[in-house]
Formats: C-alpha cells, sequence, structure tokens
C-alpha cells in the first residue's frame, strides 16, 4: 500500500511539473485574444502530452542497475 502511494505521488509531481503558473497565463491569455481559433493548438498539446507521458510511464526507474543490466 505504501509503494502504491509513494508511485502515485511521484507522479503526481512529476506531471504536476507540466503546468505551473506561467502556463496558466499563457493560456489565458491567448484564450482571451483568440477565443476557439486556436482549438487546433489544445487538441494536438493534449494528445503529445498523453504520448509523452504515456511513453516516460513505460520507462522503468531502477536508480541501482544500468542499461548494462
Amino acid at each position: 500500500m505504501k509503494k502504491n502511494l509513494l508511485s502515485i505521488l511521484f507522479w503526481s509531481i512529476l506531471a504536476a511539473a507540466f503546468v505551473g503558473p506561467g502556463t496558466v497565463t499563457t493560456a489565458a491569455k491567448s484564450g482571451a485574444g483568440y477565443g476557439t481559433t486556436l482549438l487546433w493548438a489544445l487538441v494536438f498539446s493534449t494528445l503529445a502530452t498523453i504520448f509523452l507521458q504515456e511513453a516516460a510511464a513505460r520507462i522503468p526507474w531502477y536508480p541501482e542497475r544500468t542499461s548494462a543490466n
């Protein structure tokens, strides 16, 4: 149970690194200025983020091992 909780905490912190105050400010300013014209960028960035995070989650994290082992 503790291992699962630590795993969830770790990946939550990692995911939170993608969204910060600069991201929120930029997104709000762009949305206010361009409206729905940039909707394609939102869809693309969401799909790209899902793809990249899923790929990163498949990388095993073993600090005591190297790729040669």
